[in-house]
This record gives C-alpha cells, structure tokens and sequence, in this order.
C-alpha cells in the first residue's frame, strides 16, 4: 500500500504518478464507451422508439370530382320549334260581324244647295280589328223615297282614304262630304242641286249597313 502512495524507482516520483493518472483516464474512459453501448437501465420503451424508424404519415388523397356538363337546354335529338305568333288585334282585319255601323248628318236641317257632312262610325263588337276606309270599302248614299239622290259608287272621291282601329271605348270615324247635288256616273258636274224635302242617308261598309238617318232641305 505504500508503494501506491510513495513510488520506488529511479526516475521521478512525479513520471509515476503521470502513468497511474493516464491509466485511470484510461479504464475511465472504457467505462463510459462499455456504458454507451450497452446502457443496461434505459427505458425499453425509450430505446425502441429511438431505434425504430419514424414513420411520416402519408397524406389522404381527395377523390377528384368530375364537373357534371350542364344541359344547354337544346337537344340535338328534337327538332327546334318555332312559336307561331299571333298577331296584334288592331293587325285583324274587320269583318262585318266585327262592327256595327253608324251614319249622322252633323246637321239635321240645311238650306237647298249647301254642302253638308255625313259622319260614319265604327264601333267594335267584340275585340280589336283594323277596318281599311276607301271607295270599295265604304259606300255613303242619300235617297228620297225610291228615288237615288247621291251615292258614292258615283263619286268615289268623297270617300277619303283612312285605317282605323276599330276597338270598343275608342271612336273610330270618317267624315264623307255632300255637295248637296245629284249625282250621276262618272260624278259629272253641273247636276242639279237637292229640292227641299226631307231625305234620308245610309251607308254600308264591308257588307254592315247602317240604320236610316233622316234630315232635311230648306
């Protein structure tokens, strides 16, 4: 035991005690490399999960949704159909059961010789329609018993041409001018001027005739 504490030889006491220290760093040193590779009182649990490969979780894939096509709202299969249009009533041509019609001298009394207005009126009897106004529409005459005084079918150009909308609650009229003389074919002039008397006009227009309207010549 003293030879551990004073060392014997001939070199320096200090030379051991260099050697005994390099010696215990030594076994030390073996120690702890024997203690790291075999740690015998490490958790067993710790040591697997350090040993065992960390696992990355591989990421869940969404199923990738396919656009429905939306329908263009056409089929290829069915013909393409056209919607009849229906037109417009004032576009209706009046009939004679569309109307009724209504002749009035704006004066009942008039002096022999003066010219005098008739007016003709459309008035609807059910719905809308168009009544085209001319010579071959529209026929005004004045008569005095059997006798013919004045017509239209000779004088055409009193009738003055119009399109009227015929409808109900709206006045649809033409106003067809008499000189207040005979007339003849052809509408000659120089006919002799109405006698005083009482006389009665009528007109007729697309086959409806108007009621009697009787005035008179002074």
């Amino acid at each position: 035991m003293s030879s551990l504490l004073h060392p014997v030889g001939h070199l320096p006491a200090s030379v051991y005690w260099f050697r005994r220290g390099l010696v215990l760093f030594v076994l030390a040193l073996l120690f702890f490399l024997i203690f790291q590779l075999f740690p015998g009182g490490d958790d067993p649990k710790k040591s697997a999960a350090v040993n065992e490969p960390t696992q990355t979780p591989t990421p869940t894939s969404k199923p990738t949704k396919t656009p429905t096509p939306t329908p263009s709202g056409k089929s290829s299969d069915k013909p393409s159909e056209t919607p009849s249009k229906t037109p417009p009533p004032q576009d209706v041509k009046c009939s004679a059961s569309d109307i009724k019609i209504e002749t009035l001298p704006a004066v009942r009394r008039v002096v022999s010789g003066a010219t005098l207005n008739f007016v003709v009126r459309l008035d609807a009897v059910s719905d809308e329609c168009k009544a085209t106004v001319d010579p071959d529409s529209l026929t005004v005459s004045v008569t005095s018993g059997t006798d013919l005084i004045w017509t239209t079918s000779h004088c055409g150009q009193a009738i003055p041409k119009a399109t009227l909308v015929v409808a109900k609650g709206k006045e649809a009229a033409s106003t067809v001018v008499w000189n207040g003389h005979r007339s003849g074919p052809g509408c000659l002039p120089g006919q002799p001027v109405a006698k005083p008397g009482t006389y009665v006009v009528k007109a007729v227009f697309a086959g409806r005739e108007s009621s009697a309207q009787a005035f008179t010549i002074t």
